[in-house]
């Protein structure tokens, strides 16, 4: 169904390819995932299977690329949309329309597909991904992990016989996430050729039938679906990789004792959108310095609203924040707090690497030193010159913490920081949000990420309904566990 020989693309500026002699072959009905470290070419083969490249990415192609019988070199960009359907690492840019029922009909519409066959599409999808409760909303009123699943369900409407999906669990939900699991197998069942771009592989070891690890642009391992089932978690975070067994990871900075002093405290907040009823309901709790919270709960349960609030960009309708005992206005919070963005797209500056970081940073005689110093430790060192646009989703997400990190700031919020990250990047950010908090800033995380929680944070405060119903320090694994289960 798709084939690949000897696959080599270098962009158009670029003096190297970035991968290089690719060769594979994809049966009908067949996942496959490709993962490795972040930067490693997935996300470019992605864009030469879907046409992306060169028709878009201007760049050299060498080899071949076969779909479902068909050399992709003579066929236009169109022609292989009706073959290939992409779901992107960032929703966003894949959106067309204003609401959700208009974008997941929008392709459809413009092939041609009669009314009553894209009637048809729409309920089966709708179902398949339990959407009805999206349906009537705007796109500007979902949470991520909401446009994520907007996303998915308008490449299946297509129907295309090959689906390609990059990053398609990163905003996801535990449950999403296992509904993500179920459509996979069952698309599967019915004949789909699956290729997944993915850094999250415990979802995915009982429908996949090959993972291929890549390293440098290059092939560097494959697994059949019996040998990766058998990988250990320590067998694949040695090559950069996450872990297979979610719930065998251990906790790495268990919960210490609070000073008694608050450095924020949040007093009944109240906040809701227009036309929406209250997404927040009453939120109160104390941040302690030293804190690395992990804010967790479904998607469009309010934790991006809340996020936004405690770094003063929208304000709270009703309620007291307090910081340092004093209580502390919209406006003034942007002087105390830093946000780290789930799109990071909208925080991206500068002409390059480096100007980006030195753009919103403390002018400080050593920044220089400070600056060179977090690109070594992030794995951006080589990339200081490159355009910010022009990186992967994983080194932009890498580049906004790191902006994050030299401002300096007391209260530091991270929306999603590693949905792009492989494991030995994921260890990095961890190690800088330590270095961040230290013991008399705080860092909030908003996050669906199982390994990361228990790698970085020491508490955790579940939000839903719109409201906080555990906060509890991580101490070990049990409790997190149950709730991943049960309430995500």
């Amino acid at each position: 169904m798709v084939r690949l020989n000897d696959l080599s693309y270098r962009y158009k500026d670029n003096a190297a390819p970035t991968i290089q002699n690719i060769s594979f072959f994809i049966k009908k009905g067949e996942v496959v995932v490709l993962t490795g470290r972040s930067g490693c070419g997935k996300s470019t083969l992605f864009r030469c299977i879907n046409g992306l490249c060169p028709h878009f990415f201007e760049g050299e192609k060498k080899g071949n690329i076969y779909l479902n019988g068909k050399e992709s070199t003579p066929l236009r960009i169109c022609d292989i949309s009706r073959l290939v359907a992409s779901v992107f690492q960032n929703p966003e840019s894949q959106f067309f329309t204003a609401d959700v029922l208009s974008d997941l009909v929008y392709a459809c519409e413009n092939y041609g597909v009669p009314k009553g066959e894209i009637e048809m599409r729409l309920n089966r999808i709708a179902s398949m991904l339990s959407l009805s409760p999206l349906i009537g909303k705007k796109i500007s009123e979902l949470s991520g992990g909401e446009k994520q699943k907007v996303a998915i369900a308008s490449t299946l409407m297509l129907n295309a016989d090959v689906l390609l999906l990059d990053e398609p669990s990163s905003n996801l939900d535990y449950q999403s996430i296992a509904l993500l699991k179920a459509t996979l197998a069952e698309l599967k069942s019915k004949g789909y050729t699956i290729i997944v771009i993915e850094h999250r592989l415990y979802y995915l070891a009982d429908v996949c039938d090959r993972l291929i690890v890549f390293e440098c642009g290059k092939m560097s391992r494959i697994y059949e679906g019996a040998t990766l089932k058998a990988a250990s978690n320590d067998e694949l975070h040695l090559q950069g990789l996450r872990g297979l067994h979610l719930f065998q990871n251990s906790i790495s900075n268990p919960s210490t004792e609070k000073g008694s002093n608050p450095l924020l405290v949040l007093d009944n907040l109240f906040f809701g959108y227009e036309k929406l009823t209250n997404i927040l309901k009453g939120i109160s709790f104390s941040v302690y310095p030293g804190d690395r919270i992990a804010l967790i709960g479904k998607n469009g349960c309010g934790k991006t609203t809340l996020g936004k609030i405690l770094c003063g960009l929208i304000k709270e309708q009703q309620g007291c924040i307090r910081f340092m005992e004093r209580p502390l206005s919209s406006r003034d919070r942007n002087r105390f707090a830093s946000y780290v963005m789930q799109n990071v797209d909208f925080q991206l500056f500068g002409c390059s690497v480096y100007d980006d970081l030195l753009l919103g940073s403390e002018r400080s005689p050593n920044i220089e030193n400070r600056i060179h110093s977090i690109l070594s430790l992030l794995g951006l060192s080589s990339l200081e010159s490159q355009h910010p646009t022009t990186l992967s989703m994983g080194q932009k997400q890498r580049l906004v913490i790191a902006a994050s990190y030299l401002l300096n700031k007391r209260i530091n919020v991270f929306d999603e920081p590693t949905s792009g990250l492989d494991y030995g990047n994921m260890k990095n950010v961890c190690d800088l949000i330590e270095s961040i908090t230290g013991n008399e800033n705080a860092s909030i995380v908003i996050t669906h990420d199982y390994e990361f929680i228990l790698s970085v944070c020491n508490r955790v405060i579940l939000l839903e309904n719109g409201k906080i119903t555990r906060d509890f320090p991580l101490k070990d694994t049990t409790v997190l566990e149950n709730i991943f289960k049960e309430k995500l």
